[in-house]
């Protein structure tokens, strides 16, 4: 870690520093959430550029700072820095005492650069029964530990499918029973599943139904951090007084506990006061407890004495359907075919899913244009994926010779492919429902779009007669005035 020496900054060099800054910070906001970027950067600047070794420096006043910023962003930081700034350039870190001082100019507001809004507290009238809790506690909690619950993390904007149904059905238990449905809930996924939205959804459900209760919600590294400066300090009695007034405790990733033995110790002791108490705790990792490193086998046995229950990465139509959400919150709409290729390509997590979304909206703000196949598929490329540039481009299938069999035989294999039949069958007499939605789809489509006969259509679809060909448009046209799925579909 290096110390940085006095250093004076002119205006420009200070407009320099913090536009580079922003741009960084604007790149880091298209993978990470923002609340993310806030807890670890919020205190961290750039404080110069070194041009004889190329690298950027990050400085923070405190060593703590610098050890987040490094252990959480090291790599897309230096990614942000080759991308925003020199790809051949890297990253470097000093402690840099210029930021004790609140009027300091290498900082920008995060909290509003990056629009994050506080969670509004609704007022009580007179008539609500007067909590037994001294209301100043829970102001006095929030400003103590900083860390504040996002209103946009509610169960009504999480995407539940077949990979994460568990595990939301769990969270909505403990918000309506908290300290007796599933005491401690243990979620364990890889990052960005949406552990952290699900333990802030229960938070805020909890504040809202049961406002007497106190909420903290914590990451691992925020606790570790308050329990050694309450032990420098020689203040562990105000920090243990202060954890008995929650009711509700939330931590977030406690796989970063490992080998710290003091913080395991103490979070033992509370451990064993909230479940005495029937007070609920909900614990987050990227794995399931027995596979835990350098945690004490008591406490891991304690993590696994309610209900743990995984997430996995989300399916095919989930990750659509994650995608609506988050264009639907934006107020935006795009084509579901490009929702599709999006959702075909990043498979991983949710995070990248957004990250995706997020780089492909900018695109077409600065563009002007609207989004093209070719603006999802180099959106894809920017961000690593190998993109097979020969993937079916409906759009192009659609606006390309309308008689073309060849074309329509490919539209045949993305719908198939889209309602995981096999093409024969779509040639068949089977009256199964999706596979009869799917073959009306495409009568209809080589009928509006590929302006082909009755006769051509029903002979393409196994020797129909033209009846079946006119019910089938009939239908189709009908249900799209009707029918929320076929319209989605189509």
């Amino acid at each position: 870690m290096l110390i940085d020496p006095t250093t004076s900054y002119d205006q420009s060099k200070i407009t320099y520093l913090l536009e580079l800054r922003e741009k960084i910070i604007l790149h880091l906001a298209a993978s990470f959430p923002p609340e993310k970027i806030l807890m670890s950067l919020s205190k961290v600047g750039i404080i110069d550029i070194d041009e004889n070794k190329k690298e950027v420096i990050f400085g923070a006043s405190n060593d703590f700072m610098l050890t987040q910023a490094k252990k959480f962003f090291n790599k897309a930081l230096k990614d942000a820095v080759q991308n925003c700034y020199n790809p051949q350039y890297g990253v470097n870190y000093m402690i840099y005492n210029g930021f004790s001082d609140e009027k300091n100019h290498l900082l920008i507001d995060l909290k509003s650069f990056l629009n994050i809004q506080s969670p509004k507290k609704e007022k009580k009238s007179d008539s609500h029964v007067s909590s037994p809790l001294n209301p100043s506690i829970k102001n006095e909690l929030n400003q103590y530990f900083g860390i504040l619950f996002l209103p946009e993390y509610r169960f009504n904007t999480f995407v539940a499918g077949a990979t994460n149904q568990m595990a939301f059905a769990a969270a909505k238990a403990v918000a309506t029973a908290p300290g007796t449905a599933y005491n401690p809930l243990f979620l364990y996924g890889n990052v960005g599943l949406g552990k952290t939205h699900l333990m802030q959804a229960v938070g805020n459900e909890i504040m809202q139904n049961f406002p007497d209760k106190v909420v903290i919600y914590l990451p691992a590294t925020k606790l570790i951090e308050e329990i050694v400066t309450a032990l420098r300090s020689n203040k562990m009695d105000a920090f243990h007084k202060k954890m008995a007034t929650i009711d509700v405790l939330l931590i977030d990733d406690v796989q970063f506990l490992a080998g710290k033995d003091r913080t395991q110790e103490v979070l033992h002791d509370i451990f064993n006061d909230f479940h005495m108490r029937k007070k609920q705790i909900i614990l987050s990792s990227d794995r399931p407890p027995k596979e835990l490193s350098q945690i004490e086998p008591r406490l891991k046995s304690r993590f696994g004495l309610g209900l743990v229950v995984d997430i996995k990465a989300p399916d095919f139509e989930t990750r659509i359907a994650i995608l609506q959400e988050k264009l639907q919150v934006k107020g935006m709409q795009i084509e579901f075919e490009y929702l599709s290729l999006i959702a075909q390509y990043v498979t991983s997590n949710v995070r990248e899913l957004e990250g995706a979304l997020n780089l492909l909206l900018t695109r077409q703000q600065l563009s002007g244009q609207e989004i093209s196949h070719q603006d999802v598929l180099d959106t894809l490329t920017t961000l690593g994926f190998a993109v097979d540039p020969s993937t079916p481009n409906v759009e192009n299938l659609l606006k390309q010779n309308k008689k073309s069999t060849k074309n329509f035989d490919t539209l045949v294999e993305i719908v198939a492919e889209y309602y995981n039949i096999a093409i024969a069958d779509l040639k068949s007499d089977s009256r199964k429902k999706e596979i009869t939605t799917a073959r009306q789809l495409l009568m209809y489509i080589a009928k509006q779009h590929f302006n082909w006969t009755l006769e051509k259509i029903g002979d393409y679809f196994g020797g129909k007669d033209h009846a079946t060909a006119i019910y089938a448009i009939k239908n189709i046209t009908k249900k799209l005035k009707l029918d929320a799925q076929i319209q989605h579909d189509y």
